[in-house]
C-alpha cells in the first residue's frame, strides 16, 4: 500500500511553526540591536566576548543531549516543500521548512510519549542559536560584521558545526525529513557521514520519513530507494563520491546494482571495508514509538494541495536550520529547485 500524504494535523501544526518564526525573523530585522543584546549579555555570563561565546555554544555537547532518563529519537531535516500557506521565502515563493513538519511530528510525538522525539531546534543549544538569527544581515552587521570576525558565511559555519555536535550525541534511532539529501546540504555533508560513524546510531538506524521519489524508476526505488542506500548515498552530483544516477541505475543489470550499492554502503561505512558486517546498533527501549503516533512513512506533499496564487514580489524568508538546515552565506535562504536542496 502506497504511504499517505503528510497528515492534516501535522500540516496545520507546521504552518503555525513556520509563521511564528516568520513574524519572530521581521521583528530581528527590525531591531537586530535587541537580538545582540541578548548575546552579548550571554556572553558577559561566561566572561567572553560574543564570537567566542558562539563558537563555543556549537560545540557545547552538553546543550544538545537529551534530559536524563529519556532517550528521544533525533530527528534530522532538509529543505522543504511549497505551500501557499506558508511564509514567503526571498524569492516570494511561499515555502514550509521541513524544519517545521520536523518539530511538529516530535511535538505530536511528545505529547503521546514526552520526551520520545526532538529535533536540532527544540534543544536548549539549538534553541539558543536559533535565536542569535544569525542569518540575518542587519544581525551580523550590528555585532560588528567581518571587523569583529563574523565574515561572510559565518551562520552556516555555525549550524553546520552544531549540527555536527547533534549528530554526534544522538542515540538510537534517527529520522530524516526529506527524501534524499542533496551534495551542498549540511544534512549531506556533516549529519548522515556523522550519523553513520556515530556508534550509538549506525547506518541501520536512519530512517526516512517520506518515501522514495515517486520519478525515480522501480527498480532504484526498490533498490536505491531504501533507508540505507539513502543515507549512503547522493543523487544529484556525478562528480563527487556516492552518486548513483537513479535512471541509469535501473538500466544496469542485477548484478551491477547490487555492487554499485555495495560500494557505496562501504564507502559510507569505512569500518567495514575489510569486509566485516558491523551489528546493528539497538535502539533504546524508550524508542519504541507509541502506538498512537506511528514513526511517519509519507508521500511528499500534503492531503490536500490549495491553488492559492503565490506572490511575484520579493519576500523575506524565515528560513534556518540544520541540515538543517542551512543556506550559504548570511543573506535569506535561496529556493533551490526540487524536494531537498541547499538546506
Amino acid at each position: 500500500m502506497s504511504p499517505e500524504p503528510i497528515p492534516k494535523y501535522i500540516e496545520q501544526g507546521a504552518l503555525r511553526r513556520a509563521n511564528a518564526r516568520y513574524q519572530a525573523t521581521l521583528e530581528a530585522r527590525r531591531d537586530p540591536e535587541s537580538v545582540v543584546e541578548r548575546i552579548k549579555a550571554a556572553a558577559e555570563a561566561k566572561q567572553m566576548k560574543p564570537k567566542a561565546y558562539i563558537d563555543s555554544l556549537v560545540k557545547d555537547k552538553e546543550k544538545l543531549v537529551a534530559p536524563e532518563g529519556t532517550h528521544p529519537i533525533s530527528a534530522f531535516w532538509s529543505f522543504g516543500i511549497e505551500h501557499p500557506e506558508a511564509p514567503p521565502n526571498n524569492k516570494g515563493v511561499h515555502f514550509l521548512d521541513q524544519r517545521f513538519i520536523a518539530e511538529e511530528w516530535a511535538a505530536q510525538r511528545n505529547k503521546a510519549n514526552p520526551g520520545v522525539a526532538q529535533t536540532l531546534e527544540t534543544t536548549e543549544g539549538g534553541r539558543e542559536l536559533d535565536d542569535m538569527f544569525l542569518w540575518e544581515d542587519a544581525v551580523i552587521g550590528a555585532l560588528g560584521g567581518a571587523q569583529k570576525g563574523f565574515n561572510p558565511g559565518y551562520a552556516r559555519e555555525c549550524w553546520g558545526r552544531i549540527s555536527t555536535s547533534y549528530a554526534e550525541v544522538a542515540e538510537g534511532r534517527a529520522v530524516v525529513f526529506g527524501q534524499t539529501a542533496h551534495t551542498l546540504s549540511i544534512l549531506h555533508q556533516e549529519e548522515l557521514r556523522t550519523l553513520c560513524a556515530n556508534e550509538k546510531v549506525g547506518l541501520d538506524n536512519i530512517h526516512f520519513a517520506y518515501e522514495a521519489p515517486r520519478d525515480w524508476p522501480v527498480e532504484t526505488r526498490a533498490e536505491a530507494g531504501t533507508d540505507a542506500v539513502r543515507a549512503a548515498a547522493q543523487f544529484n552530483d556525478p562528480t563527487l563520491p556516492r552518486y548513483i544516477d537513479p535512471k541509469a541505475f535501473a538500466a544496469d543489470a542485477p548484478e551491477a546494482r547490487k555492487a554499485k550499492i555495495d560500494k557505496v554502503l562501504t564507502a559510507a561505512t569505512p569500518a567495514q571495508e575489510a569486509g566485516a558486517q558491523a551489528e546493528a546498533v539497538a535502539a533504546p527501549v524508550g524508542q519504541a514509538p507509541p502506538k498512537s503516533v506511528r514513526t511517519p512513512l509519507w508521500q511528499v506533499g500534503f492531503k490536500s494541495t490549495p491553488t492559492a496564487a503565490r506572490p511575484a514580489s520579493r519576500g523575506p524568508s524565515a528560513g534556518t536550520g540544520t541540515g538543517a538546515g542551512a543556506a550559504p552565506d548570511l543573506a535569506p535562504r535561496p529556493l533551490t529547485t526540487g524536494m531537498d536542496g541547499m538546506a
